[in-house]
């Protein structure tokens, strides 16, 4: 447990936390420098939803390009992933992928070789569903979500950070993205304004949010489609944490340099 138990990694996680919580709350955020500083964090944060969506919806059979406008205040989606009609050549082609992806862990990482093909049996199985577009829907807040957590598990780890300043940069921005996601998906369930914004907005005059067009194909509600995400926020905090733990002697020359 010492890997997560140094005085220096929990001060450098501690210090990362508290300016993420500062950058995020309303009664701090306008304040400079955070609000200087979520600024460009929910750039970033845009980038790993959009190209999240597209993510997914290649492997869904649909080819996506993901676009941002958050530099140019066009909407306050920040993004949108143009997405074409679905292919089953392409889905198949996601398929072969897919298998390829899980022969390489196997005889790379072999540990996880049983998530991999886990993963796989899932993105498999919606394919053949009147539900497949549910992952990519939500997939782009699930994978900012999930690149938070990958940060915070390199900074818990000292996974490839140069210096101690880089590790923290990791730090905070794996604990922005987790919290700035885990706040917004309580306010949908906690305010009921949040939540009628939320719901009425049309994307770029395009199409609804996220979470709403999941309400369109699953029989759950906007509040229930956030509580799934709050879940996945806690288990990223978790995880990065016990996943540092677990496989540090995969990187023993990171553990080292603690």
């Amino acid at each position: 447990m010492s890997i997560i138990t140094d005085v220096r990694t929990l001060a450098i996680m501690l210090s990362a936390f508290v300016l993420a919580v500062l950058c995020i709350l309303p009664g701090t955020r306008e304040i400079f420098p955070f609000w200087l500083i979520a600024s460009g964090m929910h750039i970033a944060g845009t980038l790993f939803h959009e190209l999240g969506h597209s993510l997914f919806f290649w492997l869904a059979g649909m080819p996506s390009i993901p676009m941002i406008f958050t530099l140019f205040g066009a909407d306050q989606a920040g993004g949108m992933a143009m997405t074409f009609e679905r292919s089953w050549l392409l889905q198949w082609l996601m398929f072969a992928a897919l298998g390829g992806f899980c022969y390489w862990i196997r005889h790379h990482w072999e540990r996880m070789f049983i998530p991999a093909v886990l993963f796989s049996l899932v993105v498999a199985a919606l394919a053949f569903t009147p539900y497949y577009k549910v992952l990519p829907l939500f997939m782009g807040h699930g994978s900012a979500i999930v690149m938070g957590g990958f940060f915070l598990f390199r900074a818990w780890i000292y996974l490839d950070a140069r210096n101690a300043f880089e590790r923290w940069l990791n730090a905070f921005f794996g604990a922005f993205l987790v919290l700035y996601n885990m706040h917004f998906s309580y306010k949908l369930i906690a305010e009921d304004g949040a939540l009628a914004r939320y719901s009425e907005h049309v994307a770029f005059g395009i199409g609804h949010n996220d979470f709403v067009k999941i309400t369109h194909i699953l029989p759950v509600s906007v509040q229930g489609v956030a509580a799934i995400a709050i879940c996945l926020c806690l288990a990223a905090l978790v995880l990065s944490a016990w996943l540092a733990v677990l496989l540090r002697n995969d990187f023993p020359d990171s553990y080292e340099t603690l």
